[in-house]
């Protein structure tokens, strides 16, 4: 593949310059941060003390005794309400208090409950203590009707215990794992004491990475394959042809629409920066820079791998809609990791976390996933040949594309089918 450097960077510097003067691409590289920053604001704002708020309209709660056992209940559920992470620190101190009714059948109950006397009505069986079963009714899905956590499974223990146990372990009995800390061993081989907040982190700083890495890698290639099936459908390329040659004509674009694909999310990554930087100290989180740099290989490699596809794809299709069609497929693979995100990231050492992290097109998404997973420690061998393996597989796909491109820029009509273009890649 003998290329022109002058020629090849005056493609590229016409590519990035023509695709980032775009008001699309202003609007898009500013309008996309604020849109989701607005919505995720308003989505925090209506959700922030959603649980509170519906035990603090948790008022009544209406029993039938069946089983004799709730005698001695307590009259009132009187529990702290607990805010969840993320929540203001004075929240806690909030308490629940709901008045409890008895009523001798279930008609009553029921009854009650329809007319709004009740918000819940709980049905102990007669057999309850030998099969531990309880009914529970509500007028509408709440948090109570399917929660095992509810502020009812305390009452029920201090109205079972109440009378045969004293006070102080009745209460500890009914919360037992209140005041529970767990610790847990960081990569640096020492406890730290893991709350809510960091098992959130746990899974949501894997996410966001993976995440940013996949959209990263898919504007890029999407921003080569509309440019390449745009220019194609307009017979612009057959203009270019003439003074450049097929191969510098696809790495020149390879670089500048990648580029501009490059510069929007570099974009994107500063401005959350700025707005995530306060919470991340806060949460005390820590990306190790090793792991940074690795993203930033793995980034431009997948990038190789998936724009030189975009790439022949492009070349082949008629028109920008059959393009994203056929680019849909490996569009997906590229995110086949997020659906597995939970079996990665609590087993980063199984054999399915290994396997798709060496397979070349789900790999940079699932390696940089194990990296992020809590405790986890990739061999640094592992690491190596995953990116030999990603980075042949991207030198053939450069070497696939090119034969496409030489090939498919000049057909149109009929859409070549698999076969028609492996037998390309062969004979060309």
């Amino acid at each position: 593949m003998t290329l022109s450097f002058p020629r090849l960077l005056a493609i590229a510097r016409r590519e990035y310059l023509t695709t980032i003067r775009r008001k699309a691409f202003v609007l898009t590289v500013f309008g996309m941060p604020a849109l989701w920053t607005v919505l995720f604001t308003m989505m925090i704002k209506l959700e922030a003390g959603e649980s509170a708020r519906a035990l603090r309209n948790f008022h009544t709660l209406g029993v039938v005794d069946s089983a004799g056992v709730l005698a001695q209940a307590p009259p009132e559920i009187a529990t702290p309400i607990d805010p969840g992470p993320g929540q203001h620190a004075a929240a806690p101190s909030q308490s629940l208090h709901a008045e409890v009714r008895f009523f001798p059948t279930v008609p009553d109950g029921d009854r009650a409950l329809r007319a709004g006397q009740v918000d819940q009505l709980l049905i102990v069986p007669p057999d309850f203590m030998a099969t531990g079963r309880l009914r529970q009714y509500a007028l509408k899905s709440s948090l109570f009707s399917s929660s095992h956590d509810s502020p009812v499974a305390p009452w029920l223990v201090r109205g079972l215990l109440a009378g045969r146990v004293d006070s102080e372990r009745i209460e500890r009995a009914a919360r037992p794992a209140e005041g529970l800390s767990l610790y847990r061993l960081n990569r640096q081989g020492e406890f730290e004491l893991k709350d809510k907040a960091g098992e959130l982190m746990d899974f949501f700083l894997p996410l966001a990475l993976g995440m940013l890495l996949s959209i990263a890698i898919v504007v890029g290639g999407q921003y080569l394959l509309q440019g390449i099936a745009e220019e194609k459908e307009s017979r612009i390329l057959e203009s270019m042809l003439c003074t450049v040659s097929p191969e510098e004509l696809l790495v020149g674009k390879l670089v500048g629409l990648g580029g501009s694909g490059l510069t929007m999310v570099g974009a994107w990554v500063v401005m959350g920066s700025f707005v995530a930087a306060p919470v991340a100290m806060m949460a005390r989180i820590h990306v190790p820079p090793l792991m940074i740099a690795t993203g930033v290989a793995y980034f431009l490699l997948g990038y190789l791998f998936y724009g030189s596809l975009m790439t022949g794809i492009g070349a082949v299709s008629n028109n920008a809609r059959e393009a994203q069609q056929l680019a849909f497929v490996f569009t997906f693979m590229n995110f086949v990791p997020i659906y597995m995100i939970s079996a990665i990231i609590g087993h980063p050492d199984g054999a399915l976390a290994v396997g798709v992290s060496m397979f070349p097109p789900t790999a940079p998404i699932s390696m940089l996933l194990r990296l992020a997973a809590p405790s986890s420690a990739v061999p640094w061998w592992q690491i190596a040949l995953s990116m030999t393996l990603l980075a042949g597989a991207g030198w053939l796909a450069i070497l696939g594309a090119a034969k496409l491109f030489r090939i498919g820029l000049l057909m149109y009509g009929k859409t070549p089918t698999l076969p028609e273009m492996l037998r390309w890649v062969r004979e060309a």
